[in-house]
């Protein structure tokens, strides 16, 4: 099947998110720096993750924390290692997948994105799509994974912005023929370190960001 893309008339109809808490459709959201983001098409978007669902520490709220996903034990494709050796820990996440996709070996998967962060270094927020052959998502993905955006990114690479622009982003499937299975597009707290035995062990971390997409096609 194709992947469902018109947010404005359908919605979430399918797709399959982690929690309704977490994922929603949204007409605009309000960035770190107060002011909305819309689609510059002028169209609803869907928004994976919620920063503003935090306590007063900064850390997600205990009912949210309890809906999110924790990616502590996937140790098949994290921590991400960085060029510069620095790695990235995953915490608790929130995701959108959609499952049978055919996406033929001759084209990508295309989607527009914006990614906002609401923290700093060395909490790094990071957003990243999975590809799961035969809709089997209780094995590994196909790797590595296509790595989205990041705090680490956003602060130290592009001069300490808090989010994107509108980014088109096309994806080629490093698999053999056709693919068929689930994409899922997931957002997660982190936690950068540059000692690989200091792994974070507060699952909760710090404040998420989030990532928002308003089209996605298979080109």
């Amino acid at each position: 099947m194709g992947i469902p893309s018109n947010f404005n008339d359908e919605g979430l109809s399918g797709f399959h998110v982690s929690s309704p808490k977490l994922v929603a459709i949204e007409q605009q959201y309000k960035n770190a720096e107060g002011r909305y983001v819309v689609s510059p098409a002028g169209k609803c978007f869907v928004r994976i993750d919620d920063p503003r669902a935090i306590d007063s520490d900064g850390l997600r709220q205990l009912e949210i924390n309890n809906a999110a996903i924790s990616l502590v034990e996937e140790k098949n494709w994290l921590p991400r290692v960085h060029p510069d050796g620095m790695l990235t820990y995953g915490g608790k996440c929130a995701w959108l997948e959609c499952r049978n996709i055919l996406i033929p070996e001759n084209k990508c998967l295309w989607f527009r994105y914006a990614f906002l962060r609401f923290s700093s270094l060395p909490t790094n927020a990071f957003a990243a799509l999975l590809f799961f052959p035969n809709d089997d998502t209780s094995a590994a993905p196909l790797l590595p994974p296509h790595w989205i955006c990041c705090v680490k990114d956003l602060q130290q690479d592009r001069g300490n912005i808090y989010q994107t622009g509108w980014i088109e982003d096309s994806v080629k499937i490093d698999y053999n023929g056709d693919f068929k299975g689930t994409v899922r597009w997931i957002v997660s707290t982190g936690h950068s370190v540059t000692d690989q035995g200091a792994t974070p062990d507060n699952t909760r971390f710090a404040r998420p960001g989030c990532l928002l997409i308003d089209a996605i096609d298979i080109r």
